[in-house]
């Protein structure tokens, strides 16, 4: 089944999928499929890092893609 995404790149992004609780996946930004994280919470961010079940990820490296309330079980 396909999902749509938005993909989190401003800090206003964040901090609206972690306030809410969304769920968000990791995803390497050179490769599309290429997903590490599928639907944690973010608990943390800075401009440079995302930390979402306790691991930290580089905003530069990687894409943050919030989906819908849909896919929350």
């Amino acid at each position: 089944m396909d999902y749509t995404y938005k993909v989190l790149e401003s800090d206003l992004d964040l901090l609206a999928a972690a306030l809410s609780e969304v769920p968000v996946a990791v995803a390497v930004k050179e490769y599309e499929d290429d997903i590490l994280e599928d639907g944690g919470r973010i608990r943390e961010y800075t401009p440079n890092s995302v930390r979402i079940r306790g691991l930290s990820y580089s905003r530069e490296l990687y894409e943050f893609r919030a989906y819908p309330i849909l896919m929350r079980e």
